[in-house]
């Protein structure tokens, strides 16, 4: 196993994080889309040391689809009379783009996708696209490659991050992601061939990167069958019609898992923001998941998807950075507390 990268190796994966933003040539948007996989890869199947882990093409690809799977709708803006599906690359629609938009005309959600006879065929044909572009053209900052994130052959059909890159994408992923949705909207929002659409300011992040509000009412009525119609932190009954909760929040993994929602009373929601909930919360909510696995497994709208392991992953990967860091997490209305150590036996198993 490799040691934990030391402050010194941190600073250098960040100085080259910033020098990939800074000196990389971005003609379409997949190195976004490919760094941004790599990322919540990370968090969702890493682990907090040093070692290095593999990554399938398979995998990275799936994320793909995911990442434009809502990109491919057609955006309105509201400075702008025209609607239509944003442009991801110069000259031309990206192929990738092409390739989902023909998948969510014929499939109803992300869900209903995955499960068809074209799925397979569509991961083959990304495969092949990011195996093409973005994965061997990353590292490369103008005419220099930078090896910092993996070594540039395949091993059984993926790529093995090097030691301490998992370590160091779970430990500033907020940082990274915020960095590439945003040059990824700032990208979109500067082609020629978007301009007619995007105008000049408006909700462009939001559409291609914030809570899908249809999604979110879709599930609605399945938490308040499973919730009695009450809060799912302070047990009261919701008179009104209540808020669709992200338990980790939205700001710490931007994805819809249908095991990460809950619903609160606005105020309750309100109040939680953007903080991990207190280990009573956590353990409530893992005990939510298993009593209805087998409704929680069967949901799914155009953008949700059903993945419990994965939810969990995340879920061990927050609460360890913020116990790391003495964070404070939610206990109720007003009242917050350091998290301590009893999250490790909710989350053990």
């Amino acid at each position: 196993m490799s040691a934990v990268p030391t402050a010194e190796d941190q600073l250098a994966f960040l100085n080259h994080i910033q020098r990939l933003f800074e000196e990389g040539e971005f003609v379409a948007t997949y190195k976004y889309a490919l760094l941004v996989s790599l990322t919540e890869i990370a968090v969702e199947k890493g682990k907090d040391t040093g070692s290095p882990i593999h990554i399938s093409i398979h995998s990275i690809a799936d994320k793909f689809i995911e990442l434009y799977w809502r990109q491919i709708k057609p955006y309105k803006s509201v400075q702008t009379p025209a609607s239509d599906v944003l442009i991801q690359s110069a000259g031309k629609q990206a192929a990738i783009s092409n390739l989902v938009e023909k998948l969510d005309r014929k499939y109803a959600s992300l869900a209903e996708a995955r499960h068809s006879k074209q799925w397979n065929s569509a991961i083959v044909k990304v495969s092949g696209i990011i195996k093409t572009m973005p994965l061997w053209k990353l590292q490369t900052l103008r005419r220099q490659k930078v090896i910092f994130l993996y070594k540039e052959e395949l091993i059984e059909d993926g790529v093995e991050l090097l030691p301490g890159v998992a370590f160091c994408l779970r430990q500033f992923n907020g940082f990274i992601m915020n960095l590439a949705r945003s040059a990824w909207v700032s990208h979109v929002r500067s082609n020629p061939l978007n301009r007619g659409i995007v105008g000049d300011n408006g909700d462009l992040e939001a559409f291609m990167f914030g809570v899908d509000r249809g999604s979110l009412e879709a599930i609605r009525g399945l938490l308040t069958e499973l919730q009695n119609r009450k809060c799912f932190y302070c047990q009261k009954n919701i008179r009104d019609a209540g808020a669709i909760d992200h338990f980790i929040p939205w700001s710490r993994y931007p994805r819809d898992i249908t095991q990460n929602f809950v619903l609160a009373h606005d105020r309750c929601n309100s109040d939680k923001s953007d903080l991990l909930a207190a280990c009573w919360h956590l353990a409530n909510w893992r005990e939510r998941n298993a009593l209805n696995r087998m409704e929680l497994a069967a949901f799914s709208s155009s953008t949700i998807i059903s993945d419990e392991l994965t939810s969990l992953n995340v879920a061990r990967w927050a609460y360890f950075h913020a116990y790391t860091s003495k964070s404070q997490v939610w206990v109720g209305r007003g009242d917050t507390e350091t998290l301590d150590a009893s999250y490790q036996d909710i989350l053990a198993s």
